[in-house]
């Protein structure tokens, strides 16, 4: 193997960087490691949900007078308490992780030493790309647009806690403006930043995957020792369950207030799994011809030389055509042609995609999991709990 010197490249940290990064750090939010990241989310939080829980309180709508008062709206819960301090959090475990990942591309060795200047420019480009603020306008405006779309469709049909609803006219309360202006909108941005954080990760792995890597079909990792980046992906668990988390608030509002039967969102649900997993398994997929390449040519390489030692080895040992001077016992050619099995084999069961099973559950179950208390809105907890005892038993 060529003798590595790491290079200085920079960290690849695509969550420490950007417009909304920028003025946390001037505002004092950012300081430290981990850069006051609970705080951060616990701002969040504060910041979209509890002005809305005192404008709601103000034209008394909050506990009670309409027929959805704010406390019993799941949705407020689902996506302010829960799904943005998520998402801010998250920050703090993908940023690290992917920064690591983009390290040991070269610490492993995958990536040759004349290849270093592309991949430090490879890096460049990616960390511009996060610092772009005409990236975040777009998305800001995004944001604001199906915020607005979304508030004109919303699923309840009666005057809520923000909206009042009359003949052919509806008025939002002061809760609702601040919901419109303020709280769905930075909810929304939230999501489509991490969306183009996560293709931004993307476009950084098709852009290495044009590199002469170094890949071997005898890793043991099943995938030419790509394996830690499947790994990675993993970590992306916690932006799907925090959409989730998000969703399911929304659909509890439709189950519970307009009454409309759980089995009707089975089909959505598991549309919306399949194409969110699918999506964070997208950045994997690009290396799918790499290894599958990599896989023929490992076949041919290492059958070559399967059938060239265990011609030898039958020669020696069966036809006896070698000089018998070597006992058999304690002989190191049986080993040797066991090892050459085993290696063989770990060159047949390379994957086309560097992902292991136990990281797609883990996805499947970060993006169901938030929707399971839906069942108690529709079935008794003693029903759901002896279904769930059948089962198992």
């Amino acid at each position: 193997m060529e003798s590595i010197q790491n290079p200085p490249f920079r960290p690849f940290l695509l969550m420490e960087g950007g417009p909304l990064f920028e003025l946390q750090r001037r505002v004092g939010l950012i300081k430290g490691d981990p850069p006051r990241i609970r705080l951060r989310a616990l701002l969040a939080a504060i910041v979209t949900f509890v002005p809305l829980l005192i404008l709601a309180a103000l034209q008394g709508r909050a506990f009670a007078h309409v027929e959805v008062p704010f406390v019993r709206d799941f949705s407020t819960y689902s996506r302010f308490l829960f799904a943005i301090p998520l998402l801010v959090l998250a920050e703090n475990i993908l940023g690290p992780r992917i920064a690591v990942v983009a390290c040991h591309f070269v610490e492993s060795g995958l990536i040759r030493e004349k290849d270093y200047g592309r991949y430090g420019d490879f890096i460049e480009r990616g960390l511009r790309a996060r610092d772009s603020r005409l990236a975040e306008v777009i998305l800001l405006i995004l944001a604001y647009v199906f915020a607005y779309v979304g508030l004109r469709s919303t699923a309840i049909r009666s005057s809520t806690w923000y909206i009042t609803r009359g003949d052919g006219h509806n008025t939002l309360t002061w809760a609702g403006i601040w919901l419109l202006f303020v709280s769905v909108p930075f909810f929304q941005f939230l999501v489509y930043r991490w969306l183009w954080r996560l293709f931004l990760w993307f476009q950084f792995l098709n852009r290495v995957r044009g590199l002469d890597l170094r890949l071997y079909p005898t890793h043991p990792d099943e995938a030419g020792g790509l394996g830690f980046v499947g790994e990675t992906q993993r970590f992306f668990g916690i932006i799907l369950f925090s959409l989730s988390f998000g969703t399911a608030g929304v659909l509890a509002n439709e189950i519970v207030y307009d009454k409309v039967p759980l089995q009707h969102f089975y089909a959505a649900v598991a549309a919306y799994i399949i194409i969110a997993i699918l999506i964070l398994i997208s950045p994997l997929a690009l290396f799918a011809g790499l290894l599958l390449r990599n896989k023929r040519k490992g076949l041919e390489d290492y059958g070559s030389l399967a059938t060239a030692y265990t011609g030898a080895f039958h020669r020696k040992w069966i036809e006896h055509v070698e000089p018998e001077d070597e006992p058999l016992l304690g002989t190191g050619d049986i080993q040797s042609l066991a090892d050459l099995g085993n290696s063989y084999k770990f060159v047949e069961e390379m994957k086309p995609l560097p992902i292991q099973l136990p990281t797609l559950l883990h996805l499947i179950v970060a993006g169901l999991l938030p929707f399971t208390p839906l069942l108690l809105a529709v079935m008794p907890l003693k029903q759901l709990l002896g279904l769930v005892l059948k089962v198992l038993m």
